[in-house]
This record gives C-alpha cells, structure tokens and sequence, in this order.
C-alpha cells in the first residue's frame, strides 16, 4: 500500500506542476483533488495537498475542509500553498492561512509556501480584474516592497518562479516523518 497521496487543486497549472514534483520525488500517488474520495485518502499515511492562492483564498481548501474530519486521525497532512508572492514574506501566507483555517486545522497542518507563475495572457476574465485591482493598489502605495516593484514592472507579462528545488524541504521533512514512524 502506497504511504504517501499528493492531492493538488489547481487553475493555470503552478500547483499541478508542484504537485508532480513532489509525487515523482515521493514516489507518491497523485491526485486531482475533485477525483478523489474519503475512503482512498484513508488508505495512506502522508496526504499532501497543494493549492494556488487567490485573493487570499486556497484552491485546495473546501477539498481539505471536506475531507479534514472524516480522515482517520492518525495522518500527517502537509499544505502547499502556492502564490506569486515570495514564501520568504511569511506574513502574506499566514494571513492567507488564518483566513482560510480554523484554529483545529492549523494544528494539525504543516504548511509550506511555494512560489509560483502567472501568465496574464491566460488568465479568466474575473482573475485579470482581480489582478487589475491588485495593480492599481500596488502603484497607489507610498512605499512599495521589493516584490511590489517586480510586480507592476512584470504586469501583463509571464512571470514564473516555478523551482524544482523549492520541494526539498517538504520531501526532507516527509521522509523523516515516516523514517520516525516505522
């Protein structure tokens, strides 16, 4: 029996790419997270789930909500949350969180921050607004971080972060969870 299922939610593809990722370096099973039920989820040790962040809400998360009280208590569940932002501003990624989760949830998730990509050419009608407003926000600040900077000079543009590498800490620390528990 598989010990590890990585399920991933995502709409332009930085999530599925980070989710196959970490499933080939796992050697874990892969799934959409809408194809995917209680009863599978229970058969593995580790779940991880990935999901983009939009407008401070997680595309993963109503499948997690969904499926985070009827696992069997004894799994190790990891988030990952993708974003444009960078992880290192672990400020924008914990508000993010404590909008999303309960208190319960926080506890008994380990959550990791990963940067991902944006094609503007690509986006639904309703995301490129968002991304219109956020624009208009950035360039009315006073003072912008370096991230603001990169942002409005990239708008319009593909910008991708995507790194492979950014998985190592998520593998590391799911290997060593399971080299604990056997």
């Amino acid at each position: 029996m598989p010990k590890i299922a990585v399920i991933y939610k995502s709409k332009y593809g930085a999530a599925r790419t980070y989710a196959k990722w970490i499933s080939d370096k796992l050697h874990a099973d892969l799934f959409e997270a809408d194809n995917i039920s209680t009863q599978t989820l229970n058969n593995y040790e580790v779940i991880i789930f990935a999901g983009s962040l939009y407008a401070s809400k997680l595309t993963v998360y109503a499948n997690i909500k969904k499926f985070y009280k009827k696992l069997n208590k004894d799994k190790k569940i990891y988030c990952v949350i993708v974003g444009i932002s960078n992880p290192q501003h672990k400020e924008l990624y914990e508000d993010a969180i404590n909008k999303n989760f309960k208190n319960k949830e926080k506890e008994n998730i380990t959550f990791y921050f990963l940067r991902g990509a944006i094609d503007f050419s690509k986006l639904k009608l309703h995301h490129a607004l968002m991304m219109l407003m956020f624009r208009k926000i950035l360039a009315s600040k006073n003072i912008q971080t370096e991230d603001d900077k990169v942002f409005l000079e990239n708008y319009g543009k593909k910008i991708d972060y995507l790194n492979k590498n950014s998985i190592n800490d998520l593998v590391s620390d799911v290997k060593n969870y399971l080299k604990e528990f056997k």
